[in-house]
């Protein structure tokens, strides 16, 4: 691939038509290839990021399906932190009160 151009068009379908998802998708597969996966398509360069989107061209892989982000909690605590502001604003409510 080495030197082929790669209309943007038959990239972006892979990726909803999102040039920085394409961007993540192709960077993400390299690191893969980089660890030792075998390429999906004919290996025609040593370049991974061109392997990568060789791969996204020919529809070998697809977007990353990642995890939805899970509601972080405290290490203190079981409470989320939107719940533990609350309890700081409240906590400093009660204290102004008092005086």
């Amino acid at each position: 691939m080495s030197g082929d151009y790669i209309p943007r068009e038959k990239l972006l379908g892979a990726t909803r038509g999102s040039i920085y998802k394409l961007a993540v998708l192709a960077a993400k597969r390299a690191m893969i290839l980089a660890g030792g996966e075998k390429p999906l398509v004919e290996k025609r360069t040593e370049k991974l990021l061109d392997i990568a989107l060789e791969e996204i061209k020919d529809k070998k892989i697809e977007e990353f399906k990642g995890k939805k982000k899970k509601e972080t909690k405290t290490a203190k605590t079981d409470k989320k932190p939107k719940e533990e502001k609350e309890d700081t604003k409240k906590a400093k409510k009660e204290g102004s009160s008092k005086k």
